[in-house]
């Protein structure tokens, strides 16, 4: 509650909460409840099941690290908007043709970030194709990336960190998410 709290502060009213763990669902239903103005999604959605969940817990969207069609299939069950993960053109290209056109391009640096991005431009845009790099993206890259006009938004977790929210270090959190956002 303390990092949505910090987000909100900033002006920050998206966030993505991964279920990575087994407080995925409670965190959702909780933030939905104190912060009805905050836009959450769920994160790192690997099957059908977890997809049921966060629509249940009440998230507003949903992401993935790759395509799963299973996965794509059951968002669309749950009218959950949903942006599947992508790393190749093919990928990109599947994903087009299953009606998804704003996607999570992850691993975004290990994939070649920036200039990927840049090369994609060209043969995808009459697709309208938009990302969301994930992985990798940081306060230092960041202006960068979202100068692309194929980029919609980034993601990432510089702004609030594993160590900082060990240690309890909203102020910084906060301050991150306004540095964020003023870029």
């Amino acid at each position: 509650m303390p990092v949505a709290e910090a987000l909100v502060k900033a002006g920050l009213l998206t966030m993505e909460i991964p279920f990575r763990t087994g407080i995925a669902s409670s965190a959702i239903e909780q933030i939905r409840k104190r912060f009805p103005e905050i836009n959450i999604g769920a994160g790192t959605l690997l099957s059908p099941a977890q997809v049921k969940e966060a629509k249940n817990a009440g998230a507003q969207f949903g992401l993935s690290p790759g395509f799963n069609q299973q996965v794509c299939d059951e968002a669309a069950k749950y009218q959950l908007p949903f942006i599947p993960g992508v790393m190749t053109p093919s990928e990109i290209e599947i994903a087009c043709s299953h009606g998804f056109n704003i996607l999570k391009l992850f691993p975004a640096e290990q994939v070649g970030g920036l200039a990927f991005l840049k090369a994609m431009q060209g043969p995808y845009e009459q697709l309208k194709v938009q990302f969301i790099p994930m992985g990798g993206v940081n306060s230092n890259n960041l202006k960068e990336y979202i100068s692309l006009k194929n980029v919609i938004a980034v993601g990432g977790s510089w702004i609030a960190t594993k160590e900082l929210m060990n240690q309890k270090d909203y102020k910084t959190i906060e301050e991150n998410a306004r540095k964020a956002i003023s870029k």
